[in-house]
């Protein structure tokens, strides 16, 4: 087991983040949904995109009050997965569109996001193995 470093302060800013992370997943695929199968009433699907929206920016003002409290190897190991996560999103947007136009199938705008998540969470994975010590038992 990897001993993360989290002080209380972390753990409960993270479990906020999560939350927040939580909420937008949850709104994000019912507002898709919604959308796409349905014939809403454009103020009740202009409010359920603006309540997708307000937990997109609770996430990010919850994220970056994790980062501004966390201490530094914490937000060292953070920025360093952030970083890898854009460069894969970048690489993989750009990459992509020239295969699309090359002829293979056209992905959803979100598509890149996916891969930044999953570099995102590869990136912080490898940190904590990198700064942190195993726990003695």
């Amino acid at each position: 087991m990897m001993n993360c470093g989290y002080t209380p302060r972390d753990a409960r800013n993270g479990w906020i983040f999560s939350a927040w992370s939580l909420a937008v997943a949850v709104t994000y695929v019912v507002a898709t949904y919604v959308l796409a199968k349905t014939t809403l009433p454009r103020p009740i699907g202009i409010a359920l995109i603006a309540l997708a929206l307000v937990c997109l920016g609770g996430a990010v003002l919850a994220f970056t009050r994790f980062l501004r409290e966390a201490d530094e190897l914490l937000r060292k190991i953070q920025l360093e997965a952030l970083g890898v996560a854009f460069g894969a999103g970048a690489v993989f947007t750009l990459g992509y569109r020239l295969c699309e136009r090359a002829g293979a199938p056209k992905l959803d705008v979100d598509d890149g996001f996916l891969i930044m998540m999953i570099f995102w969470t590869l990136g912080q994975y490898l940190g904590y193995r990198r700064y942190t010590s195993p726990v003695e038992a």
